[in-house]
């Protein structure tokens, strides 16, 4: 026979697995019902297996929150090991879609909503699921979800063997990165995504294409009502700093997208559709349902378990009807077996026994030999959800009927079953010693018996049923508000009733600098009743007083309640801070540096802008912010003249951060034309006339360029000021022979529209040189030829005679 977990006496199989099975069971002492989660005879000789349950029922001691299926015993000897679990009287939302496909838009919410709250809770001390699926997600009869299996969660940051179910792995999973919050809000919205669509978002059956989409293929959000589209594609981004950072973040998200699309009780919509859904599927319940009897609400009290039979029992005692405070931490080691090397925190509390007529009695235990003192009632004060921050909220449905509370020793008389008011006066010594009332109503003398006024059948009357009574509010809790580390508060109600009729609960939440927030709950079918709201602040209330105020319809019997939660001043810190930097079209002459500040608090922070142009620093502008968290300013500058050109930069410091914008400055041309009217040589060299024509009255620098035989001959520059239109005579002392080229160039600084204007020439050609000519020939003749007029006739001799 395989081994049961002591102390319990299994009814049935829930269901069977390669790790173990699960089992509905019931508490030997107390008769409530539990679920057991038994580890495998095979897991539970490998020692790394069993030191992975124990790691699970460790943080499963760590993660008390509605959301999440409540452990509470933890149970070891030498013939096996189990975690014995809150009984969720549901099916799982595999078994819902398998039976019904796609759900509608709010009944999926409504569960993405739930799995991400509880996801949270396991983020806030530090952990990551890894493994969310719809088979770990339990849906109840009414509607409300629980996250279940957290045998493979790991811390965050953790870079581990891939593991988890393939078609919801995040890409990060599959590439051997860090598992993140982020990695959880993937998996939730790949299951929210197949619930929307009956389908999932990537469906190969090939585990190595399946990693490929995952990390490759589009994200198919057009296939979600259009309403989610947006929720889809950031939940399942590739990258996870493009997800939502946290769960409660994404919550926030969701709360905004859903009000706008569906309207503010998709909530409440939403949880009947699962509800209906669930009902559907009545033979695979745990429980079947039953009518709900008024059943009392008692005080789990805490004690130290002693060693009994070699069992390593680890408790976390409570039930479906039962508050529980934890206040111990126990490990009791069996006699014979090895204890685990961690020992595994939890509160051993004693599970819910019968309810007493005594109010805010501790629960009757049955006497056990190891008993510690610390069972004493001196030693275990009373605790309730309003002062106890250990406490757990009731279940949201009534309990199963129990025996008969013992205190009671007068029996209760029945009514005839004519179903007639009894005329008798009945004593209420049973109502006197209790706060509720008996299971069966006794009609009080009060009460007339009803006498037709017109004539009719005596024979009907015994057989008209009086009409229904109207159900009453007996009470309202609220238990204490909360605001994490985010925007989101969060606050758990109670309400009681004295009937099963509906009820409406009206929460106003309010702080001071917002519009506040109204949610309205609707109550129905039990006489007890939890519920967790929250609202997304948008912005967290650094120093302000967060309130919530509960009414009832019917009003409660005390009037409304109101709780209240001041959020401590938030240490300021910069945390983000981005700058862009504009000017306007010619001829504007101011830069605007438009800054964005996030930060952590509303102290003060300094912002300080600092403008330059061309790297030179032309003018400082400051500012201080304070009173919010995110801020946006203009800071400007203005200078003299438009910096046509140019390049003007801003430098921003705030709360030790520092940004950097640039942009260039463009202008319009500012001169129009530039021409050269006439040119060419005068006596002293070469001349020019030029025209310029500007667009304003700015220096402008004129350049006239001369060249002389092809070889530069020089520059005249000249400054233009003051007018729109100028006229310019240069000109360039040079030695011009005859037929030399030349050429002149005028130009702009800055350039014309039209750019430069040039003109050439040459001066005039040299004439040509006249050739020798030939002498005449003499005639032959004797006499002496005449000398050459050159010539000179050297004087004679002195004394020579011929």
């Amino acid at each position: 026979m395989e081994w049961s977990a002591p102390g319990y006496t299994e009814i049935k199989q829930l269901g069977t697995g390669a790790s173990g099975r699960v089992a509905l069971a019931v508490h030997d002492e107390t008769g409530v019902k539990v679920a057991i989660k038994y580890l495998s005879e095979e897991l539970r000789r490998d020692p790394s297996a069993l030191a992975r349950f124990q790691s699970e029922a460790r943080l499963l001691t760590t993660l008390r929150d509605p959301n999440i299926a409540t452990m509470w015993e933890y149970i070891q000897d030498p013939g096996g090991a189990a975690i014995v679990m809150e009984l969720v009287n549901g099916v799982s939302l595999r078994a819902l879609m398998r039976e019904h496909g796609a759900t509608e838009p709010e009944a999926a919410l409504v569960v993405l909503k739930g799995s991400l709250l509880g996801l949270a809770r396991a983020h806030g001390v530090g952990l990551v699921h890894r493994d969310y699926k719809p088979e770990n997600v339990l849906v109840r009869d009414d509607g409300v979800s629980k996250l279940v299996d957290f045998g493979i969660a790991v811390s965050q940051g953790t870079i581990a063997h891939p593991e988890g179910t393939p078609p919801y792995m995040a890409p990060e999973l599959w590439e051997r990165q860090p598992a993140s919050p982020a990695t959880d809000v993937y998996a939730a919205t790949a299951v929210f995504f197949e619930c929307l669509t009956g389908h999932r978002p990537y469906r190969s059956t090939e585990p190595s294409v399946l990693g490929y989409q995952h990390m490759h293929a589009p994200v198919p959000f057009h296939d979600a009502p259009e309403p989610l589209r947006g929720l889809v594609r950031r939940g399942l981004a590739k990258d996870p700093a493009q997800r939502p950072p946290t769960a409660q973040a994404f919550v926030a998200e969701l709360e905004a997208v859903a009000a706008a699309a569906y309207g503010e009780d998709w909530e409440e919509r939403g949880r009947r559709r699962l509800a209906a859904l669930v009902a559907l599927l009545a033979l695979l319940l745990p429980m079947p349902q039953t009518p709900a009897p008024e059943v009392t609400t008692s005080l789990a009290r805490t004690v130290f378990r002693g060693v009994r039979s070699n069992v390593t029992r680890v408790a976390m005692g409570s039930a479906v009807a039962a508050v529980v405070v934890a206040a111990a931490v126990v490990v009791v080691l069996a006699n014979r077996q090895t204890p685990p090397t961690e020992p595994i925190g939890a509160a051993a509390a004693v599970p819910p026994s019968l309810s007493t007529t005594e109010p805010a009695a501790v629960l009757p235990t049955t006497p056990e030999p190891e008993s510690t003192p610390s069972e004493t009632p001196e030693e275990t004060p009373e605790a309730s959800p309003q002062n106890s921050p250990e406490a757990i909220v009731p279940e949201e449905r009534p309990t199963r009927s129990l025996a008969p509370p013992p205190a009671v020793t007068k029996p209760v008389k029945t009514p005839p079953t004519t179903r007639k008011p009894v005329k008798k006066s009945t004593p209420t010594p049973v109502r006197s010693k209790t706060p509720t009332p008996t299971p069966t109503p006794t009609p009080t003398p009060t009460t007339p018996t009803p006498t037709p006024t017109t004539p009719t059948p005596t024979t009907q009357t015994p057989t008209v049923d009086p009409p229904p009574p109207v159900t009453s509010v007996l009470g309202v809790t609220v238990n204490g508000i909360t605001v994490g580390e985010g925007t989101v508060a969060t606050a758990t109600i109670a309400v009681r009733t004295d009937g099963t009729a509906p009820v409406f609960a009206t929460a106003n939440w309010s702080a001071p600098g917002t519009g506040g927030h109204t949610e309205r709950v609707r109550l129905a079918g039990a006489r007890f009743y939890t519920r967790t709201l929250t609202w997304s602040m948008g912005e967290r209330p650094c120093g302000k007083t967060v309130t919530l105020a509960l009414t009832t319809s019917p009003a409660a019997a005390g009037g409304a309640r109101t709780a209240s939660v001041s959020v401590p001043a938030c240490p300021t810190s910069v945390t983000g801070l981005r700058v862009s930097l504009g000017l306007p079209a010619a001829p504007g002459r101011t830069a605007t540096a438009r800054i964005r500040v996030t930060a952590s608090g509303t102290a003060e922070i300094p912002v300080e802008a600092r403008f330059a142009v061309n790297g030179d620093t032309v003018g400082t502008r400051t500012a201080s912010l304070s009173g919010r968290t995110s801020y946006s300013r203009a800071l400007t500058h203005t200078f003299r003249s438009r910096p046509c050109g140019a390049t003007l930069s801003v430098v921003v410091r705030a709360g030790g951060r520092t940004a950097t914008a640039r942009a260039s400055v463009p202008c319009p041309p500012q001169v129009r034309q530039v021409s050269i009217v006439e040119a060419g040589t005068s006596r002293g060299g070469l001349s020019a006339t030029v025209r310029v024509t500007t667009s304003n009255t700015q220096p402008v620098r004129l350049n006239v360029s001369f060249s002389v035989g092809g070889e530069g001959g020089g520059t005249r520059s000249i400054t233009l000021s003051g007018d729109t239109s100028y006229t310019e005579t240069v000109s360039l002392p040079v030695k011009l022979p005859c037929g030399t080229k030349w050429s002149v160039t005028a130009s702009t600084v800055p350039a014309a529209a039209g750019g430069s204007d040039s003109s050439s020439g040459s001066t005039a050609a040299c004439p040509p040189k006249d050739p020798p000519s030939d002498p005449p020939k003499d005639p032959p003749t004797d006499q002496p030829k005449d000398p050459e007029p050159d010539e000179t006739p050297s004087p004679e001799s002195p004394g020579t005679i011929e």
